[in-house]
């Protein structure tokens, strides 16, 4: 396929765009990350408890979850800069309100003066996370979609190694700064780092050039119903073959592994006897591995199978993580090391789905495929993160982490050997489903 000068220009155009774009994401997520780890201390600190922090976790996860299909679907429909502009807003807004319930609201001319204890706090922060998680999926949905239009074909995986990349190294600063920084401030003050960087991301969002994406003419020029559209991406996983088996290894990979990655801080904590600077080591050693593995997948192009990518990753990772379950009381370098080498190998497994997926999706219909994709995908994190912390509760923390560790580790092997996970990309090629462009 030839490109003229000016496509080829353009297309370099909407690339360096998209990187710029990607400059202010990770300037918000850095700020995020660091607020995040001071809530979820604060969580450990005041409950000890395996339930609290598995709530914390479903309140945020469940609404994005929930909306995810909704927000793929107009997404597609609406303009993608402007949905990205109001989200950034709206979420500053939201820590603002959060600054306001820890600092406690003061006025002596009208004698008013509003303090919450910490149990009003706790659920300020779950409906904060509600809220939080609504808006998330919109901007997710935006957000993802950006890849594949404004990215050439040929730099998919090299730009999603790239992200994975600069993504692992703002883990690491993230907690690092954010137990410096409970140290020397209270947290609703480590708030404002996380308003400051959402207005930050803005920035380049109003600067860059998206461009519209026309979704194919149909004989019939009816509007279609949210949920034909959402029927559409539906069908469209259905009917391209591997897909709908990719999907159900990483339901199975959600349901397994998110209850032990919530409930590290309680690990550290409770078992290993830790504070906010082991936790801030252990997170620290996870992603120095993410780092690791995503500058390898900047360089590397990974497997000419990418499915066997994925397998590779997730298995090594399930096997990381395990070790990290079964770490001696109170040695935080072996507890360190099982999340090293889980985070070293989860981009590998990360970026050769999103490039499957890039590869596979018409762009007039990455929205709603995307969203039932995440929707997928996702659902399952919620209920395993609510059933471990309770069973965790009752039974045992590292009991019942042993147990699903083990169990994902299984159900990967079964997805490998007797379904169509491991020819996706080849079966989705032969699918009538699927645009060759």
């Amino acid at each position: 396929m030839f490109l003229s000068n000016g496509t080829l220009s353009e297309s370099l155009n909407h690339l360096k765009g998209y990187l710029f774009f990607l400059t202010g994401q990770w300037v918000s997520i850095l700020g995020s990350n660091i607020v995040r780890f001071g809530i979820i201390w604060y969580l450990t600190v005041q409950t000890g408890s395996p339930l609290i922090l598995a709530l914390a976790a479903f309140f945020g996860f469940a609404p994005f979850i929930i909306v995810t299909p909704i927000s793929g679907v107009f997404v597609d429909r609406w303009d993608r800069k402007k949905i990205i502009i109001f989200v950034d807003f709206m979420q500053a807004f939201l820590t603002v309100i959060l600054i306001l319930a820890f600092a406690g609201l003061s006025i002596p001319e009208f004698n008013i003066a509003i303090n919450f204890s910490d149990k009003e706090l706790i659920a300020i922060i779950f409906g904060t996370s509600i809220i939080f998680g609504i808006f998330g999926a919109f901007h997710a949905a935006a957000v993802d979609t950006l890849l594949p239009i404004m990215v050439p074909q040929e730099h998919l995986s090299r730009v999603n190694g790239i992200n994975f990349l600069v993504n692992g190294g703002i883990q690491v600063i993230g907690p690092i700064v954010g137990a410096f920084a409970l140290g020397i401030m209270p947290l609703q003050d480590l708030f404002w780092l996380d308003v400051i960087t959402f207005l930050l991301a803005v920035i380049p969002t109003f600067l860059i050039s998206i461009p519209s994406v026309k979704r194919q003419k149909k004989q019939t020029e009816e509007k279609t119903s949210f949920k034909s559209e959402f029927n559409e991406g539906v069908s469209f996983v259905r009917a391209t073959n591997g897909l709908l088996a990719l999907l159900a290894v990483f339901t199975a990979v959600n349901f397994f592994l998110s209850p032990v990655f919530s409930q590290i801080p309680i690990l550290v904590s409770e078992i290993h006897l830790g504070n906010e600077e082991d936790l801030a080591f252990v997170f620290v050693m996870q992603q120095i591995g993410m780092l690791l593995g995503s500058l390898l997948m900047s360089f590397w192009k990974g497997f000419k199978n990418n499915a066997k990518g994925v397998a590779t990753g997730l298995f090594i990772g399930y096997m990381g993580m395990f070790a990290m379950v079964l770490a001696p009381i109170g040695n935080f370098v072996a507890l360190g090391g099982g999340l090293l080498i889980t985070g070293f190998v989860l981009p590998l497994a990360n970026v050769s789905s999103e490039t499957i997926w890039a590869k596979i999706v018409p762009k007039d219909i990455l929205g709603r495929v995307y969203s039932v994709r995440r929707t997928i995908a996702q659902i399952s994190a919620p209920v395993g993160i609510l059933l471990g912390g309770l069973l965790a509760e009752l039974f045992g923390l590292v009991l019942i982490l042993g147990i699903f560790t083990t169990l994902g580790i299984f159900l990967l092997m079964y997805a490998w050997l007797f379904t169509s996970f491991s020819q996706v990309e080849q079966l989705a090629a032969e699918s009538p489903t699927v645009m060759n462009e």
